[in-house]
């Protein structure tokens, strides 16, 4: 494992189906100002970093997630969605991070709906997130375009322990049940291609077997993905990880969507 030290000025912080949101994918939902904020005294991401290279040119097209369905049943529906679009926007609630401080450890955030816990709520002490603001002295490098993301230059949450050191997997608990979820994700890493996976349970508790498992990949700069899903059968806990076994560079991610059961 690489061992990152980070030295902040601030405290010690995804089938039945595919999506069809294409038609929508040539009409920009969000756009974000690109800002400059001095948060912490390392840039991210670390690995390889070279600061020339923050941004690629637009593909045409990136694969679908994958979707591997656990314990369900046959009829309940999963879908998932790859791309922002009126579907995905419209049907969810955006997760407010405005009132997060900037480089300082958190382990849960409280909106009027429900409260995302960064960590196993039973025990697990060491995992929670910093909020990083896009710029030199942060998440430098470029996002990604639409409908790959909803903007090119948000703010990140970067999955860390109380010390700074990065995490390669980390849980996202819910207080209350949800049938639609995503959010975008990209490596600390920058030119290679990091392949994730999502678990998604119906229960917080950990030894609660999986419903079902997206996988993705994901790369940095320009390489941030949506993982989005929408399913019949609510769910309280969603773990993320990186499943290349050679490389664990740290997560980041940004522009957090939930719906939540009726």
């Amino acid at each position: 494992m690489k061992k990152y030290h980070l030295n902040f000025l601030l405290a010690s912080a995804l089938t039945l189906s595919f999506s069809a949101c294409q038609k929508d994918a040539e009409n920009p939902i969000i756009k974000s100002e690109k800002k400059i904020a001095a948060v912490s005294n390392v840039v991210f991401p670390l690995d390889d970093n070279e600061m020339s290279t923050n941004i690629l040119p637009k593909k045409n097209k990136l694969p679908d997630a994958e979707l591997e369905l656990i314990q369900i049943d046959e009829d309940a529906s999963v879908k998932v969605i790859n791309e922002v679009c009126d579907e995905y926007v419209k049907q969810t609630k955006k997760l407010d991070i405005s009132k997060v401080e900037e480089g300082v450890f958190g382990k849960q955030i409280v909106n009027d709906d429900f409260t995302v816990f960064f960590s196993r709520r039973f025990g697990s002490s060491g995992e929670g997130f910093l909020k990083l603001n896009n710029g030199p002295k942060g998440w430098w490098t470029h996002w990604n375009y639409m409908p790959y993301t909803e903007s090119e230059y948000p703010n990140v949450l970067f999955a860390s322990d109380a010390s700074g050191r990065p995490l390669n997997e980390f849980d996202l608990a819910f207080d209350e049940d949800l049938t639609m979820f995503g959010f975008e994700v990209a490596p600390n890493a920058t030119g290679k291609d990091i392949k994730i996976y999502l678990t998604f349970h119906q229960f917080e508790e950990y030894r609660d077997p999986p419903l079902f498992f997206v996988y993705q990949t994901v790369s940095s700069p320009s390489g941030a993905r949506l993982i989005a899903v929408k399913s019949d059968a609510p769910f309280r806990r969603v773990t993320m990880g990186v499943s290349t076994q050679d490389i664990e560079p740290g997560i980041a991610i940004a522009n957090i969507r939930y719906k939540l059961a009726k």
